[in-house]
């Protein structure tokens, strides 16, 4: 009985080692393919995102083909309209800002020498140091040369954004084929898994399907609520940058935690040339607005919990964006919450498995009775 329990485990650690060995060549792959990596990952979150969609209007009785094509036409149309409408006011309220450089630069002098005088003043003997609080260092021939060694890039820069939008159609239509040949996709995973776990597999890619396009798809609308409200009120305010803020509240907003705390900060920055009333106002209404997306919108349109708890939320944000940068502080959320779910699925139910073998002392391992229900609903943090 120990030599089949034995051959048993040993089989496991083979089976672990093999699956271990195969993900690093994975890996190694991916690193020497970048580009065919990009366009399969941003075509996978596309098909993320419109898969929710899409299924709801099945749900109608719409053929899948047609809902495919209605969301992929609507989602063409706004992208549209962004880079015909929107892009062409955020490229001058840019060089408005730039334009507003030497303001800015007056305005943090002027607060400095402020903020040292008041601190010289409660503390006479405190001698501050005077490059501290200098300026000038940032000036703004200082600045508009960074500007300037940015424009000597033009040509690279057009290269970059051919290579960009080029990587942009093709992840467009790998992901239509994604949706219209999801089936096929999912039997293609199943397979990959002996035939007694390909229910369980297709249970599970079923699940983290779902749990993955409704995060995506929810951030995406409440991000974009919360930007357009921000960048519509602020503007009714007089603030002269109020859709380049609106754009950065936006996507500072996908992060959680840290996000509107950075939103914030470049509100104060940008709202300040325009006097100590726009600061007020914009981080008022920047305050409001993150507050009403988090109890109304959030709860409404993303469901309630990913149940991962908020210490997991903290490191799953903070190692995310350690890893892989603003991507995975956008993703850190959704990925420990799919962690979580391949635990649920076969880790916990093994362990489990191994707990009351050991303690009933039998000559096999009872199997689980039933997969755990998992509940998988997405919030934001």
């Amino acid at each position: 009985m120990q030599s089949v329990v034995n051959t048993t485990n040993w089989r496991r650690v083979a089976i672990v080692i093999g699956i271990l060995v195969a993900f690093g060549l994975a890996l190694l792959l991916a690193a020497r393919i970048p580009k065919t990596m990009t366009i399969f990952v941003i075509a996978l979150f596309l098909a993320s995102a419109v898969h929710p969609i899409s299924k709801r209007l099945e749900a109608r009785r719409i053929p899948r083909p047609l809902a495919i094509t209605i969301v992929f036409t609507v989602l063409i149309i706004i992208v549209t309209g962004f880079i015909v409408i929107v892009m062409p006011m955020l490229f001058a309220q840019s060089q408005a800002l730039l334009a507003n450089v030497p303001a800015y630069i007056k305005t943090a002098e002027t607060w400095m020498l402020d903020m040292r005088n008041g601190i010289q003043q409660r503390f006479p003997s405190l001698n501050l140091p005077s490059q501290f609080f200098n300026v000038q260092q940032f000036s703004v021939e200082h600045v508009t040369a960074i500007f300037t060694a940015g424009l000597a890039s033009v040509g690279a820069l057009a290269l970059n954004v051919a290579t960009a939008l080029f990587i942009a159609i093709s992840a467009l239509i790998l992901s239509v084929f994604m949706l219209l040949n999801q089936n096929q996709m999912a039997e293609g995973f199943a397979a990959l898994f002996p035939t007694r776990r390909r229910q369980t597999a297709l249970m599970l890619a079923s699940q983290a399907t779902h749990m993955f396009g409704s995060y995506i798809s929810g951030q995406i609308i409440v991000c974009t609520i919360t930007g357009v409200l921000i960048a519509g009120i602020t503007a009714i305010f007089g603030f002269k940058f109020a859709l380049l803020f609106g754009l950065v509240s936006a996507v500072s907003y996908a992060i959680p935690i840290v996000g509107m705390i950075v939103a914030h900060l470049v509100g104060l920055v940008l709202a300040a040339p325009q006097g100590l009333g726009m600061v007020v106002g914009v981080e008022t209404v920047t305050f409001i607005i993150a507050r009403i997306s988090d109890n109304i919108l959030v709860p409404r349109i993303m469901g309630e919990s990913i149940g991962v708890s908020p210490i997991g939320v903290m490191f799953a944000v903070f190692a995310g964006g350690e890893l892989f940068g603003l991507p995975g502080l956008i993703l850190g959320i959704p990925a420990a919450a799919l962690i979580k779910l391949i635990w649920g699925y076969f880790i916990g139910p093994w362990l489990h498995a191994q707990i009351e073998f050991a303690d009933l002392g039998t000559s096999a391992a009872p199997a689980p009775a039933a997969l755990p229900d998992i509940e998988i609903v997405v919030s934001e943090s």
